[in-house]
């Protein structure tokens, strides 16, 4: 209890402290026990040296006082005579300084004779006692001594002696103040030595200490501590630098392995792409046949057999969306999933949402509710993985519930520093346990073996919800009870990370319907300005946009009847605007017109591709697409370059129902054989071919002067990277040099892409 303190209080000291405090701590212990010991031994032997001093003056006493003490003698009358004597016997006590009384009683107690120093007889005379003993009192020592006869021994009287401590307590006191001089001696020669030899013990714990603050900072494993002895020190440091060896052996070890993690997942990601091509080749031709077949049944009267390609048709496309999530997952988990954040209206997405879930929610005879206060606002988030979110929650809340509801409710709710936009989407199906809640949020992973085999799925589409919520800012919140439902919460900000739009070129607040809108993206004002006076002094309407980022919102807002676009910008370049606009069916169709800085002349038309188009394509967009490339009625010749040959066959049929003259070629070296006997108005080109692929046939394409001026649409599965886009030069109709082109031109260019096809339609 009281060392706990003192431990407690040393706790946070330093080493050599510690050691210095422990010697000295120790050494003053030690030397005031060994003190104490020696002033209770002295102060003992002392009082004992006293009571034999005194006993030796009582028997003295004793044999001069015992004749006038004997009664016998008395009677003879040779006693009185003696008596007389006592008095004279007790004044030799003066000649002891520390005796201060001295009497004898007679045998019956009778008090015979008596001295007192300083002649005070007013004190009691002492209580008569027949035994020998003595006493220490607060008067002094008192004694007590039988006289008897000399030989026989007869009990004749009592000498009693009382001597005082004075001479005890200087004693005492001399040497409490010796004791407090040899301690403090004893202390500061502790010190010094302490100071001195601490070391020892200090050196090499700070100097291990040292190295391991030295490893730790530096992440040095090849530091070492130096080891002075053998001793247990010497054990610690070998054992520091044993466990350090290890760690560098590890360390090295780690690094091959995370070079092979990394070179494994570079394999994967090329495993992956090219996997994405090898299974959307085939569903391509399974959804385009089914498609193609459905319709000739249905031209045909053949009604009964619609149902069942129907069937085939959106097993199709249920394969297509399990590969796109193991795609996204991937991405997701290589850190390449990109965000598009942009500001939109909740309860507009609410809306889109209640009426594409509807016929899948009632489908299970279920009720769906929607709950959205007409005031929601708007957020600034990416529309669509907010979208994508909600659609999974309330699919799957349609497919675990049966002849039950499903509900969903949006609300805003204050946060710390920010104001959040919560989704609860409430179901009363099947509901989940505890063990089965653990596991939901894994890849790969549903609540249970039985509930896959039941209502079937990947265990991906939470996974990736949750991911995205993530990106977002937020997160997605579970509460179910078995058999009673579940209730899933998207928490987002309202604003998710910073505002992707400057406030600069901002679109005017109401659309013209005519003249034609034309939508000019470069990030240099006086280029803007340049281009912007050319198109309206020819009756262009123009908007306006500084970088890829505002060109993406202004597009998907305002839809624009074409659009000139910069290709090196800050931050979103012009290959990604391009990209990102023809990936969406809302900004697919708007013509694109490049204008860039670069100087080669071979990185124009020819190398360009016209369009691109995604694996498995969607008919009607390829059909648009290309019908933009078609003047007047007459058929035009086209070449599809695509080594899968029910893909090929799918484009032909549907390229030739649209009145195109079709060849075909299995790979780049079978296409530019095609080239040399006839060379087409356009070119339809899968990128990932045996012999040639497309990246290498577009490459010999652009050599010759004819083939520069054949457009190129790109229909493939592969992923584009920027290496691609680099390669490729994708989506462009037309690549303009700043500086080297005339307004006129710009203008034709623009009539020519807005007069070949048909006007996209219009918000």
């Amino acid at each position: 209890m009281i060392l706990a303190p003192v431990r407690k209080w040393m706790r946070n000291l330093s080493i050599r402290r510690k050691l210095i405090l422990i010697v000295l701590v120790t050494a003053g212990f030690a030397v005031i026990l060994a003190s104490a010991g020696f002033l209770t031994y002295d102060y003992f032997a002392f009082r004992e040296q006293m009571v034999t001093g005194l006993e030796t003056t009582a028997e003295g006493l004793g044999l001069l006082a015992y004749p006038a003490l004997d009664v016998e003698k008395e009677q003879t009358g040779l006693a009185t005579q003696a008596r007389q004597e006592l008095a004279s016997i007790l004044l030799s006590l003066q000649a002891h300084p520390n005796i201060q009384e001295g009497c004898i009683f007679a045998a019956d107690g009778t008090v015979v004779a008596r001295q007192i120093r300083g002649l005070d007889f007013d004190r009691p005379s002492p209580v008569f006692s027949a035994d020998n003993w003595h006493a220490f009192r607060d008067e002094g020592l008192s004694l007590y001594h039988r006289v008897a006869t000399v030989p026989d021994g007869r009990f004749v009287g009592v000498v009693y002696l009382r001597s005082d401590t004075r001479e005890l307590a200087r004693r005492l006191q001399r040497y409490v103040g010796i004791l407090a001089g040899v301690t403090l001696v004893s202390l500061l020669a502790s010190l010094l030595l302490a100071a001195r030899l601490q070391q020892v013990i200090s050196r090499p714990i700070l100097h291990l200490a040292e190295t391991e603050t030295r490893v730790s900072r530096e992440k040095d494993y090849a530091v070492r501590a130096i080891k002075e002895a053998d001793d247990e020190l010497g054990v610690l440091i070998d054992g520091f630098n044993d466990m350090l060896g290890q760690i560098q052996s590890r360390d090295a070890e780690l690094t091959v392995a995370k070079e092979v993690a990394e070179q494994a997942n570079r394999t994967k990601s090329t495993f992956l792409a090219n996997m994405s091509h090898e299974l959307r080749t085939p569903l391509n031709a399974i959804i385009g046949y089914s498609e193609m077949l459905e319709e000739e049944a249905q031209d045909r009267g053949l009604t009964d057999l619609a149902p069942d390609l129907s069937k085939i048709q959106a097993a199709g496309k249920h394969l297509l969306a399990l590969i796109n999530d193991v795609l996204d997952l991937s991405k997701i988990e290589a850190g390449k999933m990109e965000l598009f954040l942009e500001d939109f209206d909740v309860l507009g997405l609410v809306n889109d949402v209640e009426s594409t879930i509807r016929p899948l929610v009632e489908k299970s005879h279920n009720e769906l509710e929607v709950v959205c206060p007409p005031d929601i606002g708007t957020m600034h988030a990416d529309l669509t993985r907010v979208r994508q979110i909600l659609f999974n929650l309330l699919s799957n809340a349609a497919k675990f519930t049966q002849h039950g509801r499903v509900r969903i409710e949006v609300r805003s709710s204050p946060g710390p520093g920010e104001e959040w936009i919560e989704f609860a989407v409430e179901d009363t199906g099947i509901g989940l346990t505890l063990e089965q809640q653990r596991r939901l949020f894994q890849s790969f992973s549903q609540a249970d073996p039985s509930t896959s085999r039941k209502y079937g799925g990947t265990g991906l589409g939470l996974v990736i919800s949750r991911r995205f919520a993530q990106m977002m800012g937020g997160d997605i919140r579970l509460k179910s009870e078995l058999g009673k439902g579940s209730m899933f919460t998207v928490q987002l900000p309202r604003v998710a990370g910073a505002s992707a739009f400057p406030p600069e070129a901002s679109p005017p607040a109401e659309e013209p319907a005519a003249p034609s809108v034309v939508l000019v993206v470069d990030d240099e004002a006086a280029t803007r300005d340049f281009i912007s006076r050319g198109l309206q002094k020819e009756g262009f309407r123009v908007l306006l946009a500084a970088s890829g980022d505002e060109a993406l919102r202004v597009a998907r807002e305002r839809r624009p009847d074409a659009i000139t676009l910069d290709v090196l910008m800050p931050g979103t370049d012009g290959w990604t605007v391009l990209r990102s606009l023809k990936a969406e069916p809302l900004t697919a169709r708007i013509p694109v017109v490049m204008v860039s800085m670069l100087d080669d002349q071979d990185i124009g038309y020819a190398l360009g591709a016209a369009d691109y188009l995604t694996k498995p394509f969607d008919r009607e967009m390829l059909v648009f697409a290309l019908r933009r490339y078609r003047n007047g009625t007459a058929p035009r010749p086209v070449l599809v370059v695509e080594d899968d040959p029910a893909t090929r066959e799918v484009i032909r049929r549907t390229l030739e129902r649209d009145g195109w003259i079709v060849s075909e070629a299995e790979n780049g070296r079978a296409a530019l054989d095609s080239l040399a006997r006839a060379m087409p108005d356009l070119i339809i080109l899968d990128l990932m071919m045996p012999e040639m692929d497309g990246f290498e046939f577009v490459g010999e394409l652009r050599r010759t002067e004819a083939g520069r001026k054949v457009p190129v649409v790109v229909v493939t599965a592969k992923e584009i990277t920027a290496e691609d886009r680099e390669r490729l030069n994708g989506h462009v109709g037309r690549i303009f040099h700043k500086g080297s082109f005339s307004r006129e031109e710009l203008t034709s260019e623009l009539r020519r892409a807005l007069g070949a096809g048909q006007r996209p339609p219009r918000r």
